[in-house]
């Protein structure tokens, strides 16, 4: 991990926040130097990284640019922000994104919330492998490979079938196998970077009155299939998409045709280079959160707070 420097202040308000990012930088600079950051996973390319970079922040209603070098390794108020708002798809509808960034003595940590309104007891959970059959109650039907080692880019692959009973225990466990292997693909790259960022994905079960302190409440699908994220959620989607999808929570977007993946005419068809993205490939494991998503997703901490009004705030607290 590259060394970080620290500073032992307290929490302060956002302006205070913003003056301890010493420069703003142009997007070409940023892009270069995220572009050094890539060493491990040099970028085939560039323009495209550019490309989605220069939408990204001129889209996020967090307007900054500070420099990465500063973000990952530089001086930074202690403190926590959370982070709300919404950011445009496609140009075709505005999508949530709401979490935390805490800094830290020696680095950041960054966390997301969601809980799920279970489906009826009664219906058959669809997933994405048997990767839980042990610890799953009652019959388990396996048939087939999962879905993440299928060899074409559809999320829900006609490979196999994979049902479990949707029991209070059955979905408690898969919910707790999401918190733990979602946040494990998402540390796995930061630290394939040597970046110093944390991140704590939580999926919980929503009272069925009631408040409950969550980033956002959405209901839990039984299949898999398409959906936009901040609909719901599917027990079907294998541990690679549900990445992706939590990178939309983030702030991050699409990196990938629109309507490519929709209909088997069209395959999902990534932006050039995206093809090693967490944001490009969701359904591959071996895709990749890249420097260029952590520097956005933190980016954020460093910005004044939006003027405008967040579209979405009735999906959290």
């Amino acid at each position: 991990m590259r060394p970080m420097r620290s500073r032992a202040t307290l929490p302060a308000l956002a302006a205070m926040i913003v003056s301890c990012t010493p420069s703003l930088r142009s997007i070409d600079a940023v892009a270069s130097e995220l572009e050094q950051w890539r060493e491990p996973i040099p970028s085939s390319h560039p323009a495209t990284d550019r490309a989605i970079l220069q939408r990204a922040i001129a889209v996020d209603p967090y307007v900054c640019s500070p420099s990465a070098a500063e973000i990952f390794g530089g001086p930074a108020e202690r403190g926590i922000r959370t982070i709300h708002g919404s950011m445009p798809h496609y140009g075709l509808y505005d999508g949530p994104m709401r979490y935390h960034v805490q800094r830290t003595d020696d680095g950041w940590v960054v966390r997301l919330r969601i809980a799920l309104r279970f489906p009826p007891r009664d219906t058959e959970l669809e997933l994405p492998d048997c990767s839980l059959r042990e610890r799953f109650e009652g019959p388990v039907r396996c048939w087939g490979i999962p879905f993440e080692q299928a060899t074409g880019v559809e999320s829900c692959p006609d490979v196999g079938r994979f049902r479990a009973k949707a029991t209070q225990h059955n979905v408690s466990v898969l919910l707790a196998h999401w918190s733990t292997e979602a946040e494990r693909l998402w540390n796995r790259d930061a630290q394939r970077f040597g970046l110093p960022i944390r991140y704590d994905f939580e999926f919980v079960e929503a009272p069925e009155r009631g408040w409950i302190d969550a980033d956002a409440t959405l209901p839990l699908e039984p299949t898999c299939g398409r959906t936009p994220y901040f609909r719901s959620l599917r027990s079907g989607w294998s541990i690679p998409v549900l990445a992706h999808e939590i990178g939309h929570w983030l702030g991050l977007l699409d990196e990938y045709e629109m309507l490519s993946g929709i209909a088997g005419f069209y395959p999902k068809t990534p932006f050039p280079g995206a093809e090693v993205s967490r944001m490009g490939l969701s359904m591959k494991r071996e895709t990749v959160v890249l420097p260029l998503h952590h520097y956005l997703v933190l980016r954020r901490y460093a910005c004044p707070e939006p003027e405008s009004r967040d579209p979405y705030g009735h999906l959290g607290p």
